[in-house]
């Protein structure tokens, strides 16, 4: 009878749990500190071993007032940034967030984002998944 009255609270543990992206691994994290309070940038690796395509929605962090996902552009030897509202991960395929192409936007970065420490990024995808990440705070040498 114990074992049938467990059987609903576990469940229901389950449940609270943060929900993982399928399939999906996160390599080489780090942001990169700049001083004065200018923004920092977050770079990393996304892979999908899955069979399906999944897009990563969002991220955010009490490291950063305000955490975006961002891409880098060249057009006429102009460079620019811009917001972007997901970003697609291809069955099987790689994403690769690195300076002058997709990074992730901290702004008004807290005292927790210092060269030689690590902040959490929670990563949100289209498939409800989510998951925590710690990034290695770096100088603006990448160091």
């Amino acid at each position: 009878m114990r074992v049938r009255l467990l059987e609903p609270l576990l469940a229901g543990a389950l449940l609270a749990l943060p929900a993982f992206a399928a399939d999906v691994t996160v390599s080489g994290a780090w942001m990169r500190a700049l001083p004065a309070h200018l923004p920092a940038a977050g770079y990393f690796t996304l892979r999908n071993q899955g069979k399906d395509p999944v897009s990563l929605t969002g991220a955010s962090s009490s490291a950063c007032g305000m955490l975006m996902l961002h891409k880098s552009t060249q057009s006429g030897g102009v460079g620019a940034m811009e917001d972007v509202a997901s970003i697609a991960l291809p069955a099987g395929g790689e994403v690769k967030f690195s300076p002058g192409s997709y990074h992730l936007m901290c702004m008004d970065p807290t005292v927790a984002v210092k060269p030689g420490t690590s902040v959490d990024v929670t990563l949100s995808f289209s498939d409800g998944g989510k998951t925590v990440v710690p990034f290695a705070v770096k100088n603006a040498q990448g160091k």
